[in-house]
């Protein structure tokens, strides 16, 4: 009888997922990275977030700032921002390729970008009842700083 080990939590992959090394003081940079999957679906790819164990609108790995995803007229596009190209190679290496071909995905066409500034996530006080933004006539809203 063959007994398949639980799949990993994001709590779990974040124990074994390294700080990349780095060769000098000064900080990487942050960075884009755009992976096109080229013939992969959304499903394929909700089955890849599935085995990693990722939520939408849930926490990515350390290192990960922010990510999104869409379809295009051939695949597949992701785009993520980290805060550098060594914690997105780890991740790439580590979490994503392993589990591609059990997804039906092939690897993908990376595209990097050196990204100059970037935000966060804002605050989400009053965003529930309005207080802090107003909506102009075509519903857009404009926020009070």
């Amino acid at each position: 009888m063959t007994t398949l080990a639980p799949a990993q939590t994001p709590d779990s992959i974040v124990k074994v997922f390294p700080e990349p090394a780095f060769k000098s003081a000064k900080a990487p940079p942050v960075v884009a990275i755009v992976m096109d999957f080229v013939g992969a679906t959304l499903p394929q790819l909700d089955q890849l977030l599935d085995s990693m164990r990722f939520i939408s609108g849930g926490p990515g790995l350390p290192g990960s700032l922010f990510q999104w995803s869409r379809a295009t007229g051939d695949g597949v596009r992701v785009t993520e921002v980290w805060r550098s190209n060594g914690h997105f190679d780890l991740f790439l290496r580590d979490v994503i390729a392993p589990r591609l071909s059990e997804a039906g995905m092939s690897q993908p066409e990376i595209t990097t970008y050196e990204v100059h500034s970037y935000l966060t996530q804002g605050p989400t006080v009053g965003l529930e009842t309005g207080d802090d933004a107003t909506s102009d006539n075509n519903g857009q809203e404009e926020h009070q700083l």
